[in-house]
């Protein structure tokens, strides 16, 4: 299963660099509506995401949170952003800013699980942090769209309505799907752990 899912993985990473390969080209073609650069080069880089972290921080990523990520990738950075998918159809900046929460809790409850031993977990923390670390990762998000309209000219924050509103929005978005995850996985542990004692 493991194999099988290492596959997949690596063929959804060759369509997602392929796609961001094109788009670039496409920008340098005189007449297409194809403008946004740094998107691209964006798009290609966030394929390899998996490989830094594993790199930086000497953590693993299960092939199934990695498989959930290059899913993530697709209708949030490929169609939404690269495409303009989000101002064609207002809601899936909100699903995919709900799904980065959902994202973010899951490599938050892997994580801990790495860090710590099982008997040195402290239940109410781990749940503490993956809430936090779901809000920090929402906030590093769009404190980098704020950076990228400020110094690139982009309208990351104003695709959909006014800055301060989309970034409000945006992070609450993003901690609603966390704290979602959370309770579930919280839910799904508590009988694993009665099945133990």
């Amino acid at each position: 299963m493991k194999q099988y899912l290492k596959q997949i993985n690596l063929c959804i990473k060759v369509i997602i660099v392929t796609i961001g390969v094109l788009l670039s080209v496409l920008y340098l073609v005189p007449g297409t509506q194809f403008y946004k650069i740094w998107s691209y080069v964006a798009t290609i880089g966030l394929a390899f995401v998996p490989e830094i972290w594993r790199y930086i921080f000497k953590l693993k990523i299960s092939e199934q949170t990695e498989l959930a990520y290059y899913i993530f990738l697709i209708p949030a950075m490929i169609l939404g952003i690269d495409l303009d998918i989000y101002k064609v159809w207002v809601p899936l900046d909100k699903i995919a800013h709900c799904a980065s929460g959902m994202l973010a809790a899951v490599v938050a409850w892997e994580i801990i699980g790495q860090a710590f031993p099982k008997k040195q977990q402290v239940k109410w923390f781990k749940y503490l942090f993956m809430v936090c670390f779901v809000a920090t990762t929402a906030a590093v998000w769009e404190c980098f769209e704020y950076g990228s309209d400020k110094i690139l000219g982009t309208h990351m924050q104003e695709l959909i309505s006014v800055g301060l509103d989309d970034t409000m929005q945006d992070i609450l978005f993003a901690l609603g799907g966390g704290i979602v995850t959370t309770a579930v996985i919280m839910l799904l542990e508590k009988p694993a752990a009665k099945k133990k004692s």
